[in-house]
């Protein structure tokens, strides 16, 4: 099974989550996704202005485990729930201290972390769609009832024999536990501030008292947290929490190592095109030397003109094997591994795309407009980033205790260099009011990029599509088009 979401991660970037998770009864699972992106031909991406290196320049991607699916009322009861692992995982490093144990005690208290966020995100969505306020309500005094149980054995688990290394990383992991709940339970308030029952109230009042609570402790523990008008202070805490997550999802972050990928047989092929398109520039200038002796001038302006037809000639064969070999040959390769044991690998290749080598249901996905499609002016690049990713299910499985679904791969394309050519973006247009009095309306100058993604794995295909309006200051919006 293939999922994705999409957000914008920054005013430059949007951010793609692909989900790549099998079947259990698979010992391997192979996925393929293939990105559409058209681009204006006014923002001048082509071949010469934006090649393969500034792609993958703009192009940042992080492969992890899909993080293991709890409740947060099942993180800390019975024998497999994740509290218990790092609790037996401790007792086993205090009685035999190895390296490989406390590694081992290090990953899972991470992993407790990280599913911990997880958890509390979703229950705090689940309850954000709520506008039922009796239900609304309910959830919210069993959310505060679990956070609570979850913090307080978490943090019993703390022992004067505990080594420093372990202080740490338990440290690091409460710490961002605390500033988890701040931030997910600030964002509930907000939803529950919108309705001015006495039920909510009480629902406000229970979570206010849940962050007080986190306030005190975090000054107990020495960790810092928010405080208005400490500018610098503030600065260093946004700079802590981004390295603190970092920290905790390095757990489920899988080693990547990338290499050249069959790029002595791509280059073989491409080769060929260029062999192909200096063939017939040659069989085309040469008689016309010969025949046009006396016209030097006349010969330099052909020279020029077939030069250029060459270089078209090339690109158009570089682009007809590019498709043709697609799923064969790629640019990149990269092995993936968890805890020193390869786990799979990801192939990906980007290459510019002629239109009518793109599917029909792509383009019908594109949704062109009838303006669009009738004006040349209007015209768009289109390029083709692939991808194919394989897992192996059996070694996945042999080094967890967890189960883990399969992985993520996180992927965020930055638009920078695509907004250089953007006109400004603030537009002040003139016009008359109803009461025919005149009036200036200020608005802005967009450009549209769409994305269509095609998804296959176990001989099933789907198609999501997207559209990106920016402008030279940045992303507008990211939309799903759709089918």
């Amino acid at each position: 099974m293939i999922n994705v979401t999409t957000k914008i991660h920054d005013k430059f970037s949007i951010e793609f989550k692909v989900g790549f998770a099998g079947s259990e009864q698979d010992s391997v699972n192979d996925f393929t996704v293939n990105s559409w992106i058209f681009v204006p031909y006014s923002l001048d991406i082509n071949p010469a202005t934006y090649g393969k290196e500034q792609f993958y320049r703009d192009v940042k991607s992080n492969v992890r485990l899909i993080t293991p699916s709890y409740r947060l009322s099942e993180m800390v009861e019975g024998e497999s729930s994740p509290l218990h692992n790092v609790q037996e995982l401790l007792q086993k490093y205090l009685e035999q201290p190895t390296e490989t144990n406390l590694s081992e005690y290090n990953f899972h208290v991470r992993l407790f972390a990280a599913i911990f966020k997880s958890a509390l995100r979703n229950e705090v969505a689940d309850l954000i769609f709520l506008q039922d306020q009796h239900r609304l309500t309910d959830g919210c005094r069993l959310l505060e009832s679990h956070i609570t149980q979850v913090l307080e054995q978490y943090r019993a688990i703390r022992t004067v024999n505990t080594p420093r290394p372990e202080v740490d990383v338990y440290a690091y992991a409460d710490e961002f536990l605390s500033h988890l709940t701040d931030v997910q339970v600030n964002k509930l308030l907000q939803h529950l501030r919108q309705f001015s029952s006495n039920e909510t109230g009480t629902a406000q009042s229970l979570l206010t008292d849940l962050l007080l609570h986190e306030r005190a402790y975090k000054t107990q523990q020495g960790y810092s947290h928010l405080e208005e008008g400490d500018d610098n202070g503030n600065r260093e805490l946004v700079l802590r929490h981004s390295l603190l997550k970092k920290n905790i999802e390095s757990a489920l972050y899988l080693k990547a190592a990338a290499e050249p990928d069959s790029q002595a047989a791509q280059q073989l092929f491409f080769g060929i095109a260029a062999g192909i398109a200096m063939f017939i520039y040659v069989l085309i200038t040469l008689p016309l030397q010969a025949y046009l002796g006396n016209y030097p001038l006349l010969i330099l302006v052909i020279l020029v003109v077939s030069y250029i037809l060459k270089d078209r000639i090339k690109e158009f064969f570089r682009g007809r094997f590019a498709y043709r070999l697609k799923d064969k040959y790629f640019d990149n390769k990269t092995l993936i591994r968890f805890k020193g044991t390869e786990m799979g690998w990801m192939k990906e290749g980007v290459d510019y795309i002629d239109e009518s080598k793109t599917p029909e249901k792509v383009l019908s996905l594109r949704h062109r407009s009838g303006m669009e499609a009738d004006n040349s002016l209007l015209g768009e690049q289109t390029l083709l980033y692939r991808k194919q990713v394989h897992i192996d299910n059996e070694q996945l499985r042999k080094h967890n205790r967890y189960g883990f679904s399969g992985i993520h791969d996180i992927m965020r394309l930055h638009i920078q260099h695509f907004t250089l050519k953007m006109d400004d973006p603030d537009l002040a247009l003139g016009t008359v009011n109803r009461h025919g009095e005149p009036a200036t309306i200020h608005t802005q100058r967009i450009y549209p990029l769409y994305i269509v993604l095609q998804f296959t794995h176990d001989e099933q295909t789907e198609y999501r599509s997207f559209r990106i309006t920016s402008t030279r200051n940045g992303i507008v919006e990211c939309i799903e088009t759709t089918s």
